[in-house]
């Protein structure tokens, strides 16, 4: 038993149901650690997205929408194209590329509807908050009947970050890391959104692979974060098909990771040497940072 095998957690999925969220996997307060709730999994179909009765809904929390692409080879590319309303006004706007919304206290959205599926999809909900909750705002469906779609200078254009995947070659780190896992990086920085959250997403397509820019030395971050490892077979992403080493705390506890699992970094926690040593099969890294992120710093074990 390790000192800090708690932080590293394994994830139990469940089928949320044909036409919504299958092999979902949610992460509440209890499990992370921190007053937030993270849910993910796959969206298998085209149709509406959650449950009846498809009225927009508000909360008095920070909350994320992402929807992105499991295409090691172009994450950006979404393969559908997704119909979401947002604000008091219900504008109308759709995702057809990996985006993340940010939804502010207070502002109602939803409903939402895929409206084209070439390929399935992941979503990704981050509420920051204890514990879900959400108030009804009630609607008629004639209310979102003919509405036309909201153009660059929509009021609510800002919510809506379109995620770029860039190719992360060797030395993307610095001098002190060569390393090259043949994937690209998307990073989603919200502080235009109303709030302030970052989310880190990286494709993993060879090892070994170190992270960081002085790989072998472990560093500490003032904020948490949770490092979720994904897997990209979207007919069964309880399988990870790839392997990963962290080294946890000063004294450097090694744990080893070969299914999608959810390391919990508080803050303050030294973390790293962080080492993809086995792919399989693609698989991804996402680093969500519900309360922003500031510069980490070296220590010394």
């Amino acid at each position: 038993m390790g000192k800090y095998d708690n932080y590293v957690r394994p994830l139990t999925f469940v089928d949320d149901g044909y036409g919504s969220l299958r092999q979902k996997v949610t992460m509440d307060s209890d499990f992370l650690g921190i007053d937030a709730v993270i849910e993910y999994g796959t969206l298998w179909c085209a149709g509406k997205i959650g449950s009846e009765p498809h009225i927009p809904h508000k909360h008095d929390f920070n909350q994320i929408l992402y929807f992105f692409s499991a295409n090691p080879d172009d994450m950006s590319d979404l393969g559908a194209e997704i119909e979401l309303y947002l604000g008091e006004e219900n504008e109308k706007y759709m995702v057809n590329c990996s985006t993340a919304v940010g939804i502010p206290a207070g502002m109602p959205h939803m409903p939402a509807e895929i409206r084209k599926m070439d390929n399935r999809i992941m979503f990704m909900t981050v509420s920051v908050a204890k514990q879900y909750s959400e108030t009804s705002i009630e609607a008629t469906k004639a209310r979102f009947q003919n509405k036309p779609l909201a153009g660059f200078d929509a009021k609510y254009r800002k919510q809506f970050i379109q995620v770029p995947f860039i190719r992360k070659g060797p030395w993307s780190y610095g001098e002190l890391n060569p390393d090259d896992s043949g994937g690209a990086l998307g990073v989603i920085n919200g502080r235009d959104t109303g709030f302030d959250f970052i989310i880190m997403c990286e494709t993993l397509k060879k090892a070994p692979y170190r992270f960081g820019p002085i790989p072998d030395k472990p560093h500490v971050h003032k904020n948490p974060e949770i490092l979720i490892f994904m897997g990209t077979d979207l007919n069964d992403i309880t399988q990870l098909h790839g392997e990963a080493e962290i080294a946890l705390g000063k004294e450097m506890e090694l744990h080893t990771i070969t299914r999608p699992t959810a390391v919990l970094v508080p803050g303050g926690l030294p973390h790293n040497p962080l080492t993809i040593t086995k792919v399989d099969r693609p698989f991804i890294m996402t680093d969500v940072r519900p309360y922003g992120m500031e510069a980490p710093s070296r220590t010394t074990p």
